[in-house]
């Protein structure tokens, strides 16, 4: 039985996905909203700098592929939105 996925676990894989631009990992940058965990499936909400970001595709994908790496995630989820200015 594998063990169960926690927010760590996916907060660890996420530290390793870049914003090309930024040159920072998403999760110092706050890029990460929202985790949602049940069973082996992981529901993210992030939100990006701006609405026509021209990396919004390559992260996300980034995104998946580095949260589908973590042991027992079987699926993954990324909603997307992006920050207001204040």
């Amino acid at each position: 039985m594998n063990s169960p996925i926690t927010e760590t676990m996916v907060y660890d894989a996420l530290k390793k996905v870049m914003d090309p631009e930024l040159r920072h990992n998403i999760v110092e940058l706050g890029f990460i909203q929202e985790i949602d965990i049940v069973d082996d499936y992981v529901h993210l909400e992030i939100q990006l700098t701006t609405p026509n970001c021209p990396y919004a595709e390559n992260i996300v994908a980034e995104i998946k592929r580095a949260v589908e790496g973590v042991q027992g995630v079987k699926r993954v989820e990324v909603e997307r939105a992006c920050m207001k200015e204040s």
